[in-house]
């Protein structure tokens, strides 16, 4: 009981001290803000993913990643912002109105998640755009071999794309973490 006691004390202190290293961030512009209050947005992809996820992930019958380590790798890098917009773009140009056709008749409700994460990644498109020179962006992103394997997938593209959504909200969540500036 006693050892219980202290380790829980031990680890009150441990957040404790995390917590007293934590300040609010006080943002002065769009793009500080932008990025501090990201992780809202964040949640609200995932909430929508999570409603249509099963139904994707069980009509994707391809080994093949769609997003490999190579995207992970030029988010990450110093031109990741070309690379967000890019695969931005390709989702919003060519998956999700895919996905809306997809389900029109068979799957009414999933209308209004896909929706919402069309509506979500325009506004991240829109402000990683905005936000280029607070984001420190620097050279072009080619996403030619995503796009030439997405095609080459013919229509189980579709369903390889939006049963990966939720790896790019993870990729696009490690690039919004890197970008956060320690004040």
């Amino acid at each position: 009981m006693l050892h219980s006691r202290l380790f829980f004390m031990f680890i009150l202190l441990v957040a404790l001290f995390e917590c007293s290293r934590c300040r609010k961030i006080d943002c002065r512009d769009r793009c500080c803000s932008f990025v501090e209050n990201f992780p809202v947005k964040l949640k609200a992809l995932r909430v929508s993913y999570a409603k249509i996820r099963d139904y994707y992930e069980a009509n994707d019958e391809l080994e093949t990643a769609l997003l490999d380590e190579d995207i992970l790798h030029n988010i990450k890098s110093p031109f990741g912002c070309h690379a967000m917009k890019g695969i931005l773009e390709f989702y919003l140009d060519n998956v999700l109105p895919k996905a809306i056709e997809d389900v029109k008749d068979a799957n009414r409700f999933f209308k209004s998640p896909i929706d919402s994460i069309g509506n979500t990644l325009t506004e991240l498109k829109r402000d990683i755009i905005h936000c280029r020179n607070y984001l420190s962006c620097r050279q072009p992103f080619k996403l030619d071999t995503v796009i030439h394997s997405y095609n080459k997938m013919k229509t189980n593209g579709l369903y390889k794309a939006m049963g990966e959504l939720d790896l790019l909200f993870n990729y696009i969540e490690d690039y919004m973490v890197s970008k956060k500036r320690n004040h």
